[in-house]
């Protein structure tokens, strides 16, 4: 007889590591220690500051620098805004430590704001993969009062973790351990991300003549653009840039944002999992050709987990680790058929700026890095780097691609808008994606199936892993964000080494007679 346990809350003691579910004896998991049914709420609010005058340590860090033309970091696909340093040693210790009570526990809060002059936005990295469960950490903007946290790593298979964006020049880290953990134990500030360009209209200007539109200014659009998100990214470790995304429904038409925490780039911008990247939500203006937000504060997810990825149409699938932060999701089209001459619509975030559309037709298809595409030509607007990723719609508002390359009019600022006939842009074709996509997007499996002893797809690249029971997703995670709303996740026996928030209802349900699925151990 198999067991089952019920997942009907925000997070539950599954949501953090070492948690041990005991199938056949019971369904009160264990999460580092202590019972699901004896954890402790979070002891303070989500993205807020523990303590907003805290005492803290102004760091000044080197100067950020334009690399020169010969940088090999431009080489990336995507549009590179800036790099990655080592980060000044032993940077906890310039920390400034303040005793702290928080809730029912004593600790003491560390509070330091790390500038870099001329910096448009940095991240810092942490390495070391120890974290004490009591222990909180928050970044924040310190002009604008506004925090992210309290955050938990999610460490990659090197012991990285990537904290979220700051857009300015100064980035604010706040970090409470209780009195058990010595400094010296915390991990250490590896590595910083410095932005020398980006979300500023004047770091990606359009050429002469080449208008960008401001979405706002076309209010028919506001549910579909809502949907479209700016992508923050670090790649190979050391070059960071943006792309363009968007959420997707779960069937061809529009549906209930609830439904999974899926998201669409293109595979030149994300083709692995990786805390380094990142969703921006509603960073567009609120009246047309008005001042935008200060992106610091607009609501994002941090780190995605690549859900499939294919070269030969430029499509990456993504998972967040928690409930995506758009409003509206958008449905899609797989169909081969386009009639040539029909209407298309383009909404991304050029160069990493807020949120622009543009017009065109449907004019052909080609192939670009590899990929099959649509081809579209620009009739009105203007597109610059920083809009791969983002989708083309068609006349019924459907999904047909993702922005990947263009003809005669580069996305790396080069001039590409109309009336140029040059000016067509190049998506990669979802209906060349769908076979590999599909099992998150269309009728996914129902219950869906989980075992870790099988190898899955390389790179996430391929099809094997459907969530059938004769082709199950060798990770956990795969299996949440494909299994329905309310549906059943059945587990195969084993220990998964993950971290995991359920925020949907699903039951979660051990596979055979006997056995324990341990979750958050090797």
């Amino acid at each position: 007889m198999s067991a089952r346990i019920a997942v009907w809350l925000v997070a539950i003691g599954l949501a953090v590591g070492h948690a041990q579910i005991d199938l056949g004896h019971g369904s009160d998991p264990v999460a580092d220690g202590v019972k699901a049914s004896e954890r402790l709420p979070l002891l303070s609010p989500f993205e807020t500051r523990l303590w907003q005058k805290a005492p803290f340590t102004l760091v000044y860090l080197p100067p950020t620098e334009v690399p020169p033309n010969d940088w090999e970091g431009y080489n990336h696909p995507f549009t590179v805004a800036g790099y990655v340093a080592p980060a000044p040693p032993d940077l906890w210790r310039s920390c400034r430590w303040t005793p702290f009570q928080h809730g029912d526990v004593s600790g003491r809060l560390g509070v330091m704001h790390l500038r870099s002059p001329n910096a448009k936005a940095l991240r810092l990295r942490l390495s070391g993969k120890n974290w004490h469960p009591r222990a909180e950490i928050r970044i924040f903007d310190p002009q604008v009062k506004v925090a992210f946290g309290p955050l938990r790593p999610e460490w990659d298979e090197d012991g990285n973790w990537w904290t979220t964006i700051i857009f300015g020049d100064t980035i604010g880290i706040e970090v409470f351990i209780p009195d058990t953990v010595k400094v010296s134990e915390l991990p250490e500030i590896s590595a910083i991300a410095y932005h020398f360009r980006g979300w500023s209209v004047s770091d990606y200007a359009p050429a002469s003549g080449c208008p960008l539109l401001d979405v706002t200014c076309y209010p028919d659009w506001a549910d579909h653009q809502a949907a479209v998100c700016m992508v923050a990214t670090i790649s190979g470790g050391n070059v960071s840039g943006f792309c363009s995304g968007a959420a997707l429904a779960r069937n061809p038409v529009d549906s209930d944002p609830y439904y999974a925490p899926i998201a669409m780039t293109a595979r030149h911008c994300v083709s692995s999992s990786s805390s380094g990247t990142l969703l921006v939500w509603n960073y567009q203006t609120a009246t047309c050709n008005g001042t935008p937000p200060n992106p610091n504060t607009l609501p994002r997810n941090s780190g995605v987990t690549v859900l499939k990825t294919i070269t030969n149409a430029d499509w990456t699938l993504l998972g967040t680790r928690e409930a995506l932060r758009s409003s509206f999701y958008l449905g899609w089209n797989s169909s081969a058929s386009w009639a040539l001459n029909a209407p298309a619509t383009l909404i991304s975030h050029p160069g990493g700026q807020f949120k622009r559309i543009s017009f065109a037709t449907r004019t052909g298809t080609s192939s670009c890095i590899g990929a099959s595409t649509w081809l579209v030509r620009l009739s009105q607007g203007s597109i610059l780097g920083g809009s791969s990723g983002s989708p083309v719609l068609d006349s019924d508002r459907r999904v047909r691609g993702t922005a990947t390359c263009a003809s005669s009019c580069l996305l790396q600022g080069a001039k590409c808008c109309a009336p140029d006939p040059n000016a067509v842009v190049l998506h990669g074709r979802l209906d060349t994606a769908f076979p590999t996509v599909r099992w998150y997007l269309f009728n996914p499996a129902n219950p869906t199936y989980v075992d870790r002893s099988v190898a899955g797809d390389p790179n996430n690249e391929g099809t094997t892993e459907q969530g059938g029971s004769l082709t199950p997703f060798n990770t956990l995670y795969e299996g949440i964000v494909c299994v329905p709303t309310g549906g059943t996740v059945i587990v195969q026996p084993g220990n998964y080494n993950e971290r995991l928030l359920f925020w949907r209802p699903m039951v979660i349900e051990r596979g055979g007679t006997s056995g324990v699925v341990v979750i958050g151990a090797p």
